[in-house]
Order: C-alpha cells, then structure tokens, then sequence
C-alpha cells in the first residue's frame, strides 16, 4: 500500500491472490511460473508414457504449458507497470500530492481487487463453458490424462479470464485520470510515457492472444466451429479496442494541454509585441523571436502517444492469426 503519511509511492505493494499463489514456489517470482508449467508438462509427459503407453498428445500439453507460463508473470509485470503509472500521474494532473496518491491506491486496489478479479474469472470460465469453447475433441485411454489436461486448460482460461478483467479496469483508470484537472506544465515526455506503457500491455495481451491462437490451431476441432472463429475474431476486435480507445483519451489530454500552451504563449506574446510597439528595444526583439520560436515547437509537438511502430505490431500481432483463421477455414473448404 502507499503511506500516505510521507507522501511517496513504498517499492512494495499489496499482491493479488495469484502473485501470493506463486510466491509459495521458493524460486524469483518470474521464475515461479516457469518452474509451474515445466512441472505440469513433466506431470503430463509420465501420465502419457505410464498411462496413455504414447506421447502423441505432448503438444497439446506443451501449449498450455506455455501458455501458463506466459500469462502467469503478466499480474506481477502489470502490477509494477501500473505502479510506475502512478508515479506519472503525479506530474501531469492539477491536484495535491496527497489526493493523488489516495486515488492511486483506490485505483491499485479496484484493479487487483481478488472479489472482483475471481467473480469476473469465474464468470468468464462459465460463459467458456456455456458457449461451448471449452469443447475439444480429445480421447484419452485413462481419466486421469483427461482431468489432467481439464485442469490445466481451466486453470489457463480462468489465468486468462483474470487478466481481461485487469485490462478493463486498467483502460477505465486511464479514461478517469483523462477527466481530472491538467497541469498546464506538463510535459508531453509524460503523456507519452503513460502511452508507451499503455502499448506496452497492449502487445503483451496481443501476445498471449498468439498464443491462444496456436493452441486452437492444434488442438482439434481446430477452427471448425462457428462459436470458436466468434470467439477468437472477436478477442482481436476487443485488443483493438483496447488499445485506440484509452490512446486517444490519452490524446485528448495532449490535445487539451498543448492548445492551453499555445493559448498562454500566443497572450504572452502579444503583449510583447504591444510592448515592442509602444516602446521598441531590442531585447523585447529577441524576447518575440523567442516566443514564436517556442511557439512553432509547440505546433510541430506530435498530439499522440504512441508511433507508427507500436501501431504495427500492435496490427500484425492481431491481423496475423486472422490470416491464419481464414486459411484454416478456407484449406478446410478446399479438402
């Protein structure tokens, strides 16, 4: 939590029932998932030799195994980057130092709620199962090999369903620092800081979006179903989303800001001038020259966050396993 009686952001914070979960592994914490999923595939590979006498499903455990390694490290890695958000906030809203901080813990707290994080994971593991997604057409020789995998698909799916609910709170905790008063002094180094950062989470879900892509392209029925191509397209559509919507409130603040700088320099400026007018000089000259060279800065000053490289990888990361959906469907139509 943040001390509120120093003013100051501690290195710790309170950690979320999956960080505390890990945290039992006597291993670095980014080391822990890791070390969990080798333990599950090695868990898996003797259930298939000993029980199943093959390894021909091994690649389908291998997945989930990466993918648990995968998602795992992104609440610890998000906490720390949201951590580092808030210490942005500070330089960029008109507020005390005190009221910030008691809003970011409030959003820290909203964002790694465990009520609310298990409610929307539990929720999303249901409607997985109403909709049929978690539908595969696996036989194995023992029930032991099936629960095994069950259990590592829906403790993946509820990994995942945990991290959508941080990424929803996360883009509703930009749009609400976009709504509070605006330090006139910003700098635009911090607004695009927070939307690098932003970006940053975007290609991390898009990542693990990959990789749940390259599970249900192995993992039979493949794409054959309708719910599954639902699905899976629209988890693109919401990325996307994701990631213009917070950016371009993001912009507004930029767009906000810049316009007031123009506005203060462009009155600062014109009362040099009736100065220079009224009594010329030379250092009132140079002092014009200044501002309308400050002032030409200002209009050449980018008003988004983020570049065209983030926007790339961003798009290939979400286009790509489309393509790949659609020539799936279309190589299945073909044969």
């Amino acid at each position: 939590m943040w001390r509120e009686k120093s003013l100051s952001f501690p290195e710790q914070f309170k950690m979320s029932h999956i960080e505390r979960l890990i945290s039992l592994i006597p291993v670095p914490y980014y080391w822990g998932w890791p070390f969990l999923a080798l333990v599950f595939l090695a868990i898996s590979y003797l259930c298939l030799v000993l029980l199943e006498g093959s390894i021909e499903h091994l690649d389908f455990f291998l997945i989930l195994s990466v993918i648990i390694a995968v998602e795992g490290p992104a609440f610890n890695w998000g906490h720390r980057r949201l951590h580092s958000l808030a210490k942005v906030v500070i330089n960029i809203v008109e507020l005390p130092k005190e009221t910030i901080i008691m809003a970011c813990e409030k959003w820290d707290a909203e964002i790694f709620s465990d009520v609310k994080m298990i409610s929307f994971a539990a929720i999303f593991l249901i409607f997985v199962h109403l909709a049929g997604i978690d539908y595969h057409e696996l036989s194995f020789n023992s029930g032991i090999s099936e629960t095994l995998f069950n259990l590592g698909y829906y403790f993946a799916v509820y990994l995942e369903g945990a991290g959508f609910y941080i990424m929803i709170m996360t883009a509703l905790t930009i749009n609400t620092i976009g709504r509070q008063p605006l330090k006139i002094d910003a700098l635009f180094s911090d607004f695009h800081a927070i939307g690098i950062l932003y970006s940053k989470f975007t290609i991390y879900a898009a990542s693990v979006y990959i990789i749940w892509g390259i599970f249900h392209m192995i993992v039979p029925p493949l794409f054959t179903s309708l719910q599954l191509i639902l699905w899976f397209s629209g988890f693109a559509v919401l990325l996307f989303a994701y990631f213009i919507l917070p950016q371009y409130r993001i912009h507004r603040m930029m767009t906000s800001i810049k316009k007031e700088k123009i506005d203060m320099l462009s009155n600062q400026m014109k009362a040099a001038l009736d100065k220079s007018f009224g009594a010329p000089a030379a250092d009132n000259t140079v002092y014009v020259k200044d501002m309308m060279a400050m002032q030409s800065q200002l209009n050449q000053m980018s008003q988004w966050p983020f570049g065209i490289q983030e926007m790339l990888r961003i798009g290939l990361i979400i286009v790509i396993p489309i393509i790949i959906i659609v020539l799936e469907i279309a190589l299945g139509i073909i044969k």
